[in-house]
């Protein structure tokens, strides 16, 4: 890595590691006594974090993935109007299957061969406690040595079972949970149990992040206008340093991607050239050094590809989270 990259990977890919360490909602699923302790020492000495990871760096040779999201399933029990990752609008024939528990390990072992570490990974839908294997998963995860924090995020609509709620049960683990118990006109045969997912979750020991969060709260947006466009680069910057989106890496039927939304679009658009350049297919036949190139690459940038096709245009903040779709709304552009 020359000077030049190693420039934009400290801004584009360790500060970024910074700033998710210091997020609110991830925060939440450390340890709070010892959350608050390396905090606080981080604040003090950003330039010596800073010079550390440049030091890692250039003994391992390899990056650290600040967050990644891994998705187990687009299928949700919801049909959330606002959902980030855009659930209701996928199609029968653009949702990702099932992943199971073999392609899950075959992704992560080949995926941890070229990275320093992961700081926090994730298990996301979808609903993820669709999948049946992902007490397994987490399992798994919690296993690696270069996996430091482990969530699931989930909706509360189905209770996990007494498999999955002893893979919890670990120190690396937290769960982010989500309170729609004000949700009218929820799909048939569903209801949201949040406060028995979360009394559960707290008897058993197991992290959460959210457990006070209101029922009804008005925090959530719509999500961005999603078609193909060429905007200008000094828009599409502006947008991205105040987008959530660089904050969540997803890694989706095997490619790696940089937001939720990119998981719609890759499904369902046709794609620029740049975007297809700038895609990592994790299970692609490659050496681990290739990939390890291919992911400073994408750490280092200064914006997604993918930002062009959003347009903050329109935006409505202030909403009912869970807003459930109704069919003439059943469209995201």
């Amino acid at each position: 890595m020359n000077k030049e990259e190693w420039k934009n990977y400290k801004r584009y890919g360790i500060e970024h590691l910074w700033e998710c360490d210091n997020n609110g909602w991830i925060s939440a699923l450390y340890d709070a006594k010892m959350f608050k302790i390396k905090n606080f020492i981080e604040k003090q000495i950003k330039k010596q974090y800073l010079k550390y990871f440049k030091f890692r760096y250039r003994l391992v040779k390899k990056p650290v993935i600040p967050v990644l999201e891994y998705v187990v399933t687009t299928k949700c029990t919801m049909n959330c109007k606002n959902c980030n990752t855009l659930v209701p609008y996928f199609t029968k024939d653009n949702h990702i299957k099932m992943i199971n528990f073999e392609q899950f390990k075959q992704d992560l072992d080949k995926l941890l061969k070229s990275v320093d570490y992961i700081n926090l990974f994730g298990f996301v839908g979808g609903e993820p406690l669709l999948n049946n294997d992902l007490n397994k998963m987490v399992s798994y995860a919690c296993k690696q040595r270069k996996i430091k924090h482990v969530f699931i995020a989930t909706n509360c609509t189905i209770i996990p079972n007494e498999k999955l709620l002893k893979a919890l049960i670990n120190k690396k683990v937290g769960v982010q949970i989500s309170n729609y118990s004000h949700v009218e006109n929820l799909p048939d045969g569903i209801s949201v149990k949040h406060q028995e997912v979360k009394e559960l979750l707290q008897k058993s020991g197991v992290k959460i992040s959210n457990p006070h969060e209101p029922s009804g709260s008005k925090n959530w947006q719509t999500m961005p206008k999603i078609y193909a466009d060429t905007q200008e680069e000094k828009e599409v910057v502006k947008n991205y340093n105040c987008c959530y989106g660089r904050f969540c890496y997803m890694l989706a039927d095997g490619l790696i991607l940089q937001c939720t939304a990119c998981i719609y679009m890759t499904r369902s658009l046709e794609l620029s050239d740049n975007i297809k350049k700038e895609l990592i297919n994790v299970r692609a036949s490659q050496s681990p050094k290739e990939l390890t190139g291919q992911l400073i690459k994408f750490l280092s940038k200064p914006y997604s590809q993918f930002c062009h096709y959003c347009h903050f245009v329109d935006m409505q903040y202030g909403l009912p989270c869970g807003e459930q779709l109704v069919m003439e709304d059943n469209k995201c552009s």
